[in-house]
């Protein structure tokens, strides 16, 4: 472990102050309490607590995201770097639950270059509603290209504006065929947003069951791993929603389940865990889910989380699943994928889509009342029952679709002509995907921004 401190250096300094005529060490403590109490912290519980990044004595007085920077892992998981162990300040907690969470217009979206590579301009790209929104109110769908907000054009300064604000307006494009083979941007409207409100952001964003060839097919759209509106350590409402979602699949007696993850980033591992137990075949219940492996060297013993009998009522007992990602498809979402695997076999989870995020580790929450921040550094690996969390660089599909290269209007979420679940839907009833991005417009633009980081959550463990 890289002590940063020598104690002869902090001697040599205490005795400098003290030659100066007066005790002022009471002072340098004071500068230096939160950093050291970071220390404290990463010592016993960070992960690669035996590989701390160096720091020097002039160090101890940045502030404490600096400071964390400064100490967390720089080759942890394959070279890529800890970027995920973060500060958060106390007195915007319930900024962040307030604004980020429940203010806003109601969509989320993509800001990217041209794809179609004709102009210099940045373009935002609707990925889904929020229903009851100001955005679905105004019409805003799944799909629409936007390069206006508040009659400016849109940058990579301003796209923030479409999150939240005033009353508004958004300027939406369609792209169209001028002649054979070539296409430009067309203008289409201006829409009319109204103020940004409460809207919240529940995780169950659809659900449906599908009758094709004579066969059930479930689909839920699953957004994030929330346990309320307020998504609070505690909250069980929608745990709740959960169990009577899975009760209503269950009545329905579904022949095949697709699960999209799409959009989901992550979150509490005791709601994938819950998630992971209604999905399970009924045999595991009661089985390793995951194990959360800590560092080998502070007071944490490895612990292991099981699939919860209780959900046993509800519980589908599929013997495949297809899981629809994306690169957003993040932490507690991978998660899921890699504990069922071991339970149902490699050829019965299909993923269709792209490869996901790679964030094999869980995260924990450090305060005290000296201090005006919290802690959140990594702490665990979430392994599954067969000791395996080997998706550092994500997990990669068996269908390889995305839906970014299709420049033509996407279809609603759950409508089945949607390009990930038409496929999955053709998968399930011929064996085969029955169509790929080749035979649509190619997309040359380039991801710069999305609205959905300001959601992005690790897998949080709560003990």
């Amino acid at each position: 472990m890289n002590r940063s401190f020598p104690l002869l250096s902090l001697i040599s300094i205490l005795f400098a102050l003290a030659a100066c005529g007066e005790d002022r060490t009471g002072e340098y403590n004071a500068l230096t309490s939160a950093d050291r109490w970071i220390d404290e912290i990463l010592e016993k519980y960070y992960l690669w607590n035996d590989n701390l990044g160096k720091v020097t004595e002039a160090d101890y007085f940045k502030n404490p995201n600096d400071y964390l920077a400064l100490r967390v892992y720089a080759g942890a998981l394959d070279g890529k770097g800890d970027h995920f162990s973060y500060i958060e300040w106390k007195d915007t907690v319930n900024t962040r639950i307030n604004i980020n969470r429940l203010s806003g217009y109601g969509f989320e979206f993509e800001v990217l270059t041209d794809p179609l590579g004709t102009t210099s301009h940045i373009m935002a790209r609707v990925l889904y509603v929020m229903p009851h929104s100001p955005a679905s109110e105004a019409g805003v769908e799944r799909g629409d290209w936007i390069t206006a907000v508040g009659g400016k054009t849109l940058t990579v300064n301003n796209y923030s504006d479409l999150i939240k604000g005033d009353a508004t307006t958004f300027v939406r494009v369609v792209m169209k065929y001028a002649e054979e083979n070539v296409q430009v941007w067309s203008p289409r409207d201006t829409l009319a947003i109204g103020p940004s409100r409460f809207v919240e952001l529940n995780p169950f964003y659809l659900d449906s069951v599908y009758t094709l060839d004579n066969r059930k097919i479930a689909y839920m759209v699953y957004n994030e791993f929330s346990t309320g509106p307020r998504d609070l350590a505690g909250d069980t409402e929608y745990e709740k929603q959960m169990l009577q979602l899975f009760t209503r699949f269950k009545a329905a007696t579904p022949d095949a389940f697709i699960l999209d993850l799409r959009y989901n980033s992550g979150g509490f591992l005791s709601c994938a865990q819950q998630l992971g137990s209604l999905l399970v075949p009924s045999s595991a219940l009661g089985k390793t889910f995951c194990t959360l492996k800590y560092n080998e060297t502070g007071n944490m013993k490895d612990e292991t989380i099981s699939f919860d009998p209780q959900y046993a009522s509800a519980n589908l007992n599929l013997s495949k699943l297809y899981l629809l990602t994306s690169t957003y498809t993040a932490s507690a979402s991978e998660a899921v994928i890699n504990c069922l695997k071991p339970y149902f076999g490699e050829d019965h989870i299909v993923v269709l889509g792209e490869t996901t995020f790679g964030k094999p580790v869980g995260m924990q929450a450090y305060e005290d009342d000296k201090h005006h921040f919290i802690v959140w550094p990594v702490t665990a690996y979430i392994l599954n029952s067969e000791g395996k969390a080997d998706y550092t660089n994500g997990i990669g599909p068996n269908y390889e679709l995305n839906e970014r290269k299709i420049v033509t209007p996407l279809y609603p979420l759950g409508d089945t002509r949607e390009y990930l679940l038409k496929n999955a839907l053709s998968l399930i009833t011929t064996g085969q995907i029955s169509d790929t991005e080749t035979t649509h417009a190619d997309s040359r633009s380039k991801v710069l921004q999305t609205s959905l980081n300001r959601r992005k959550k690790p897998a949080l463990i709560l003990r």
